[in-house]
């Protein structure tokens, strides 16, 4: 502890140096410019003939560019704004990634086709960090095909219904408007001028696409079979138009899917297609200038020459490169949840918006779309006790080092977990940041069955590594990969006053010396 004296010496000193800046800060620009020493003949001095940059020698001879230094500007200008597109496009990018797979692998032909990871979701489908526990059903809305659109939901669901750029638009279930005891949800298109009819939950969607994978809890609907039957006969998704019908179900368990982000210029041709197919008022004027000087213009076609291909080609993979060091490396003091562990929150800030200070956080934005799927406040803000999820992520082991399929590592889960349901351990590859497929459910829960087996102090031992330890239960293991990176992430589903007081906390990851 420092003493009072040596504290009151260093809050002086930031008092001596903010003064200035603050005093700066309020004045009126009258004030301001009264008080700065007036310009002289000559006294303006621009920047040097020749200037050295990372991508070389700029020339300016007489004030104006060689032909050389015009285009190492233009391809350097490209590549720029290329990269930032990359990462700024990436969460509408991410979720037309969930659409198309959902379309394509889980052939998902209207509102109305309902694809249930009744058997739970498991490592064959390339979700970020999806769920092994959770019931999903997943429905995919097209309202420029079909206009309004009516999700009818019982009770025993909960999720978010999330836009075209994977903004939050809805919670269904305890946090959203039927408080859990089910209701009709209307969504209707953008610029929609209609009749709306009573007896619904409206929303206005800013884009036409959007998305929910709304969650059931296993011990409720049940499993396999008696899990699709929930579905059948309490779930509707339909056009308002044609009114009320029963829709198709898939259980679509072990199916393989993609759902992943191109890491190549394939994302640039994406962006194009979802511009063309949105309202522009949906990307801003900004982020549509942006991308059209790169050449992809609303209304217009995408034929980008050598040059470009090129160079969206290298800014997908400075893209990608800057996410993977932004989420997994974050810098962001905000993303540790406490302080003396390496546990990390995906939503950094605790804001699923991404702006508690005011403005965007642009690399808490990254990781968390980078990592994971689902905008809704009800994962990100702490919620009454007992409502609501929670989710935090480790990389590091406890001495800082990233997690590696080749070694040993145990985590001891203290008892008494602070959950009115339930909680769950997922293992995740670091390359795709999806479910590591060293088994079909790399994931250890309270509702796993077999049940992990229990320390006499009531607490838990788990272990990650590539071959079962020796007097390990099974059920207290997951298999990792050699020469494989991975991550944990640790869900607790209704949280409670001791999580969200922080007065229970998890033990980081160790290594088995």
């Amino acid at each position: 502890m420092k003493s009072p004296i040596n504290l009151a010496v260093v809050w002086l000193a930031l008092a001596v140096m903010v003064t200035p800046v603050c005093a700066q800060q309020d004045k009126s620009i009258y004030e301001l410019g009264a008080s700065q020493e007036k310009y002289k003949t000559g006294g303006f001095k621009p920047a040097p003939e020749n200037i050295e940059t990372n991508f070389g020698k700029l020339e300016f001879p007489g004030g104006y560019p060689t032909e050389e230094t015009a285009q190492k500007v233009y391809d350097e200008l490209d590549l720029r704004r290329a990269t930032q597109l990359y990462l700024d496009m990436y969460p509408a990018l991410s979720m037309r990634g969930m659409m198309i797979g959902t379309a394509r692998d889980y052939s998902a032909k209207d509102c109305s086709h309902v694809s249930v990871t009744a058997n739970r979701l498991d490592s064959n489908a390339l979700f970020l960090t999806g769920n092994t526990e959770s019931i999903y059903a997943m429905v995919l809305f097209d309202l420029k095909a079909d206009g309004p659109t009516v999700f009818e939901a019982p009770a025993g669901l909960m999720g978010p219904v999330n836009d075209a750029n994977f903004l939050f638009l809805c919670d269904i279930g305890p946090t959203g408007m039927d408080k859990g005891k089910g209701g009709k949800y209307l969504i209707l298109p953008p610029g929609y001028k209609g009749e709306v009819p009573d007896g619904y939950f409206v929303f206005k969607s800013p884009t036409y696409r959007l998305f929910s994978f709304v969650r059931a809890n296993a011990e409720v609907v049940g499993k396999g079979e008696k899990a699709m039957e929930f579905f059948r006969k309490n779930c509707r998704v339909y056009p308002l138009k044609g009114g009320p019908k029963d829709g198709t179900f898939t259980n679509v368990s072990g199916m393989p899917i993609d759902t992943l982000v191109p890491e190549n210029a394939t994302a640039f041709e994406w962006m194009h297609e979802l511009i063309n197919y949105e309202p522009a008022e949906a990307f801003g004027k900004e982020k549509l200038g942006r991308l059209a000087s790169i050449g992809i213009v609303k209304g217009k076609p995408f034929n980008p020459d050598a040059r470009m291909k090129k160079i969206l080609e290298q800014a997908a993979k400075e893209g990608v490169a800057m996410s993977r060091v932004i989420a997994l490396e974050s810098r962001q003091p905000a993303a540790q949840v406490y302080p003396n562990r390496k546990w990390e929150s995906p939503f950094i800030g605790d804001s699923s918006t991404f702006d508690p200070d005011g403005y965007f956080n642009l690399e808490a934005r990254t990781t968390f779309h980078f990592t994971a799927d689902g905008i809704t406040p009800s994962m990100a803000a702490q919620m009454p006790d007992g409502l609501g999820s929670r989710y935090q992520t480790t990389y590091k082991d406890k001495d800082g080092k990233y997690l590696d399929g080749n070694k040993v590592y145990k985590l001891n889960i203290p008892a008494k977990v602070p959950v009115a349901l339930f909680w769950s351990i997922v293992v995740y590859d670091s390359w795709t940041r999806c479910e590591l497929q060293s088994q079909p459910y790399p994931s250890i829960s309270s509702q796993s069955d077999p049940a992990p087996t229990v320390n006499k102090d009531g607490s838990i031992d788990l272990y990650f590594s590539n071959e079962k330890p020796a007097d390990v239960s099974a059920a207290n293991w997951v298999k990792t990969l050699p020469d494989q990176g991975f991550f944990v992430y640790m869900r607790y589903y209704g949280p409670l006053k001791a999580f969200n007081e922080k007065t229970w906390i998890p033990n980081d990851v160790e290594l088995v010396k």
